[in-house]
């Protein structure tokens, strides 16, 4: 006799157990997460009590690239939204915050993982988050730090030559500690401000001019013009320099006349300082002008060429050239440098610094065009690529890359 079988009643998506969702939640990225969601009110009860646990860790993502609208928004830029490029998916995305004058004025000096640094006419830098909608106020530059006559100007009419680069400082064991370390004025020295203290302080460097400056793991590290480096541990209740190294500079980019043939010309270099694997890496980027043709030529948008990786030796003090990233994959520009493994980026080419305009310090008439150079540059075959062709010459906001996590700020 045949032995009916009782059919199984088909499962529900919205009877998964807790622990399960939890681990899938584990797993998600931003858009992902927001999608997850969605689903039903048992799912969004979960994703909600995740995120505000102790627990919650923000998944690594490819990060997202400020862009500017595709179409103009309303004339009024408290209302306007801010539009965002997803590299893994090759899609913009609106994120309809209510922002900040700052963003569209040209006024955003840097980025660092989900936090856009503004700086108002007046020296007074805010962080922003625009996911979450989170501003917090950092402290008046003007006040705090000694001023020449230059800085004055550059801080009301040239922000982002006053202040060439701003990073988060985070610490998630003590939130006290958070706060913003710059390089500002046109000595381009350095100071930090703690949020809970609200006053910048200088910090006591010995190599400026500086070219740029990261945050890993409670150590601030800063790179001179000449390829200096120096590290203090934020991890005490002020700052102590660990390190102060000058290794010579590469010959290579010191002596560097490759010819990339008569259309460029006044080749110059940008200097990125990036932790990797508890390594530091000194990246340098090549960008010319293109000059067209004529008695008189024309001056077209200036464009990266080429980069070169170096790997600080910190027993023989002095950088060693790198001829491949391996699978890594880096981003440099107006934001805090990072390094990131392939499986965190989908949809990125490995082996590849992705870059965005970072050269703010225009001559006269440059003016027209700003934000216009970001590629990726890949180290194995040496080439320049575009994974975001648009034809605009001034790009306005100015892109900056961002890791999107609306939720740091709820625990």
């Amino acid at each position: 006799m045949a032995i009916k079988r009782k059919r199984e009643r088909d499962a529900s998506w919205s009877e998964l157990g807790t622990d399960l969702l939890g681990c899938i939640l584990r797993k998600l990225p931003f858009l992902d997460l927001l999608r997850f969601k969605s689903v039903c009110r048992l799912w969004f009860s979960v994703a909600e009590n995740y995120i505000s646990s102790p627990s919650y860790s923000p998944c690594f993502q490819t990060p997202w690239l400020l862009v500017a609208p595709e179409e103009e928004d309303d004339d009024d830029e408290e209302e306007r939204s801010l539009c965002f490029f997803n590299l893994d998916e090759k899609k913009v995305y609106r994120v309809d915050a209510c922002i900040c004058r700052e963003v569209y004025e040209g006024r955003c000096v840097g980025s660092s993982h989900d936090w856009l640094i503004l700086l108002d006419k007046t020296a007074k830098m805010s962080v922003f988050n625009p996911f979450s909608e989170i501003r917090i106020s950092v402290g008046s530059l003007s006040k705090d730090l000694q001023f020449i006559n230059p800085d004055r100007y550059l801080y009301k009419y040239e922000p982002r030559v006053y202040v060439p680069n701003a990073v988060v400082m985070s610490d998630n064991k003590n939130k006290d500690k958070d706060g913003v370390v710059l390089i500002y004025g046109c000595k381009k020295k350095l100071a930090f401000c703690r949020y809970r203290d609200g006053r910048f302080i200088e910090l006591d460097g010995a190599h400026q001019p500086y070219h740029d400056v990261i945050f890993h793991a409670n150590m601030v590290s800063a790179a001179s013009e000449i390829g200096s480096v120096e590290v203090w541990d934020f991890s005490g209740s002020f700052p102590t320099k660990v390190m102060d190294m000058s290794p010579s500079f590469p010959s290579k980019t010191r002596e560097s006349r490759r010819s990339f043939g008569i259309a460029y010309v006044w080749k110059f270099k940008h200097i990125y300082l990036v932790e990797s694997c508890g390594e530091l890496l000194l990246i340098v980027r090549f960008i010319a002008k293109l000059v067209r043709g004529g008695i008189r030529p024309n001056i077209f948008p200036f464009k990266t060429l080429e980069f070169q990786v170096y790997m600080l030796d910190r027993h023989d003090k002095k950088w060693v050239e790198m001829e491949s990233l391996g699978d890594w994959i880096v981003f440099v520009g107006g934001n805090h440098s990072m390094s990131l493994r392939p499986e965190d980026c989908p949809g990125c080419v490995r082996d590849s610094i992705y870059f965005t305009d970072s050269y703010w310090n225009g001559e006269d008439g440059d003016y027209l065009y700003e934000g216009h150079d970001i590629g990726y540059y890949n180290l194995r075959d040496k080439s320049v690529n575009q994974f975001y062709d648009k034809p605009l010459w001034k790009i306005n906001p100015i892109p900056f890359w961002l890791v999107p996590n609306p939720w740091q700020l709820d625990k």
